[in-house]
Formats: C-alpha cells, structure tokens, sequence
C-alpha cells in the first residue's frame, strides 16, 4: 500500500507505517471490488486518505467518515487534547487532496448518532472513536450489527490505555460474539472478520 505524507497537512502523524492497518489490511481485501468504508474517528484525515487513496478503487466504493469534532466537553485523551478550532478544517483539506475525495461521505456527529440513521451494511470499519468503556462497547455492538460474513472490524489502539485498558475492555465486549469472528491481527491493533 502506497501512502505520500508531503501531499497533505498533518500536525500528529500517528499513522505510521509500521501501524497494522497499512501494513496487514490489504492482505484480506480486494480493491478492486465495491467496498463500503465506515472510519469512526477521523481527526485530520490521515487515515481516511490512506483509505481514499488505496481502497476506493471500485467506481461504487464509498468511505464514510464520522467524527463529531468536539473542541470541548470531550473525554480526555490523546487526540481530544490535540483537537481545536482547525482541526475540522485540516481534515477538510487533506481529503480534498486525496485520490478518491468524490467518494468520501463527512458526517459530523457521533458514532452513536451515526448509526442511528445508518442502513449500510460495511466491509471494513476502523474504530478510532471514543475509547471510554462505554462507547467502545456500544461501537463494537453496532459494528457487528452492520457487518457480514467476511467483513473486517478493526481496533485502533488496542494496545493503548492506563495498564492495558483499552485491551481489556474490548476482549470484555467481544466475548458476547466470541464464536462469530476470528482474529486477523493482534498487536498494538486489533483485527478481525466476521464469520
């Protein structure tokens, strides 16, 4: 997978290329066929270009980008600390620049009030959200509500959290569907596909 950073304006670059996502995705998908892209989380873009550039080659393949970018009241964290007044306009840009921004669908709200409304039914969906135990619960019930067979959920993260907890709490949430997935990748991420 092929990814240039000079194009775009990145002030974090957390995306690296040693990040599972780049590395191990594309080896359990086809490019070139219909793919529909749910990104919860999306801060400045830089992975919903590298999605825009590598996996909306089929002329039907959207990518759906949901982030509420709250500047205040947002759960402490990494990324909310990093947020400001720009950082909406930042993303704003850098998909503009990307290589399929006409099949990138912005929705500024909350994964919950994403999937509200939703009817879609993803082959990938990276979760990047909110990593409250609360939200990640809730993102990974509605992940697998509109998943099929063989699409992939993947965990930003995993890794992360004060003594693992970010870990611990998705391993807690993903016994309830224990017999309905199986791991692609573990690491500081977490991959895996519906059975």
């Amino acid at each position: 997978m092929n990814f240039d950073y000079s194009k775009y304006k990145f002030t974090q670059k957390w995306f690296h290329e040693y990040v599972a996502l780049k590395t191990e995705l594309h080896k359990y998908i086809d490019t070139s066929q219909k793919l529909n892209i749910l990104e919860i989380g999306n801060f400045e873009g830089l992975s919903s270009c590298f999605f825009s550039d590598n996996y909306l080659n089929h002329e039907e393949s959207k990518l759906y980008c949901v982030d509420p970018y709250y500047t205040t009241g947002s759960v402490e964290g990494i990324t909310s600390q990093c947020i400001d007044n720009n950082t909406e306009k930042i993303f704003i840009e850098n998909i503009q620049k990307s290589n399929n921004y006409d099949k990138i669908n912005k929705f500024k709200k909350t994964s919950d009030e994403f999937f509200i409304d939703n009817d879609i039914i993803f082959d990938i969906i990276y979760v990047d959200g909110c990593h409250e135990p609360e939200y990640i619960q809730r993102d990974i019930d509605n992940a697998f509500k509109f998943t099929k067979k063989d699409s992939i959920i993947w965990f930003d993260d995993y890794g992360g959290g004060v003594n693992g907890s970010i870990k611990k709490n998705i391993n807690n949430f993903l016994q309830k569907y224990k017999n309905k997935f199986k791991i692609l990748y573990i690491g500081y991420q977490l991959g895996i596909q519906i059975l």
